[in-house]
């Protein structure tokens, strides 16, 4: 995919100073927001962050006059899978702020190539970080390896490190043995391993043992949580867990440093999954993630019964407050998606995420820095995250406070990604890219 907007937008700021005048920056690292700030703007860096009226402003620089305007860092989605949105979502991302992803589960070569390519220009896209194929018990599909055992964990790891991979993905289907193969061999190598909870591990072995981030507030429900409480009604299960586990087990994540990413909004989609209304959005979602979601639907009918959706409905309800006893707890929380498959929508989900983290008892700061300055922290990324000198220029301008009401973040009026300033016109015409590249993939 080609953009003429960005290739537009590309030619403009790379030769060109970017000043951002009488912007409110909101301080994602010190909690707090600066009124009447200009931001300087030079190549893919910010080169200052000053009270507005100080420094000179030179000749050939593009001057944004944000007066009402809030400056925050561009937006990470913590947790997306590629291969099924397919590339139609890079602009829908950025479109909607999201200037950085995690991908946690995908194919190698097709993100690659989208890599190189959004990073030589040629291309919108956000940043990608991945962790190729994840490691299970079996192959569900392409983006999967079944590893059986210690031996071939370990022979995994080393050939997804050789291969370049951020990290190390597990799903819950992959063996102990195998899991513990897998961490060590992690360890050895310095790479994080992330991941479900394996059905035959506990959250506090996984912890204990050095996973870095737990994925999905569910992960916590299944596996040896729904061993123990098989003959207990699920809510009795999810209220004792609640109060008698839960404060326990998060003070332990928070003492091990384990990340969280609760997915909320992955939650609430499986609470209608196969029996959602048309929404507006689906234009951006591709062909084949909607055929994909339709084979599922297909496959798997017998299962989604009335027991299944009341299920899902209660585990959102318990997700919500556990979510806050997390924050409370001081475990690091991450936003992510979980956006692939048809009901999940490209760079959108992310700001509805924001406003579940919100429900769940965060302050808007809090759930905010769940996207930005914790998103880079954990990465290790000391080039995003932030709205300060020497960091990368990807920054969301919004046309009313977050900090006020965390709606504000869809209020989008500019984007920058790499120095490159992206108005609102422009931002609509990628996602009509958007939509008309979804109808083809």
């Amino acid at each position: 995919m080609l953009s003429g907007v960005w290739l537009q937008a590309h030619a403009r700021s790379s030769t060109n100073v970017i000043i951002i005048r009488n912007a409110t920056v909101i301080d994602a690292g010190g909690g707090q927001s600066r009124p009447r700030q200009r931001l300087v703007i030079e190549g893919s860096r910010i080169a200052a962050v000053e009270e507005e009226g100080r420094g000179e402003v030179p000749a050939n620089a593009l001057s944004i006059d944000a007066a009402g305007k809030y400056v925050i860092p561009g937006l990470w989605d913590m947790h997306i899978h590629l291969y099924a949105t397919k590339a139609s979502a890079l602009p829908a991302l950025v479109a909607n702020g999201v200037t950085g992803v995690r991908d946690l589960g995908g194919l190698l070569r097709e993100i690659d190539e989208w890599r190189v390519r959004i990073d030589s220009g040629s291309m919108i896209g956000p940043r990608i970080v991945r962790c190729g194929p994840m490691l299970n018990g079996r192959e569900f599909g392409i983006q999967q390896i079944a590893v059986m055992n210690e031996s071939e964990a370990r022979g995994a790891v080393r050939a997804l490190q050789r291969s370049g991979v951020d990290f190390v993905k597990v799903h819950r289907a992959i063996s102990r043995e195998a899991y513990f193969g897998a961490l060590a061999e992690c360890r050895k190598l310095g790479i994080p391993l992330v991941g479900h909870i394996p059905n035959t591990v506990t959250p506090a072995e996984a912890s204990d043992a050095g996973q870095a981030c737990i994925e999905h507030v569910g992960t916590l429900f299944e596996g040896t949580f729904a061993a123990a409480h098989k003959d207990e009604p699920f809510a009795a299960a999810l209220e004792h867990f609640s109060k008698a586990s839960a404060p326990e087990l998060f003070a332990r994540f928070a003492s091990n440093r384990t990340v969280f990413t609760p997915t909320l909004v992955a939650h609430r989609m499986t609470t209608q999954f196969g029996r959602a209304k048309p929404h507006e959005r689906d234009r951006f979602v591709s062909r084949s993630a909607r055929e994909l979601a339709a084979h599922i639907v297909t496959r798997d009918r017998d299962q989604l019964t009335s027991e299944f959706y009341e299920r899902m409905e209660q585990q959102l309800a318990a997700a919500l407050p556990l979510v806050k006893q997390m924050q409370q707890a001081g475990v690091r929380l991450l936003a992510g998606t979980d956006t692939g498959i048809a009901g999940t929508y490209p760079g959108f989900d992310l700001h509805e995420e924001l406003a579940l983290l919100v429900s769940a008892g965060l302050t808007p700061m809090q759930a905010l820095q769940s996207a930005t300055r914790n998103a880079a922290e954990f990465l290790q990324d000391s080039h995003s995250g932030l709205v300060a000198p020497g960091r990368r220029a990807d920054l969301v301008l919004l046309e009313a406070d977050p900090l006020e009401d965390i709606r504000n973040t869809r209020k989008i009026s500019a984007v920058v990604v790499g120095g490159r300033f992206l108005d609102r016109s422009a931002l609509d015409r990628l996602l009509l890219e958007a939509e008309q590249a979804a109808q083809k993939e």
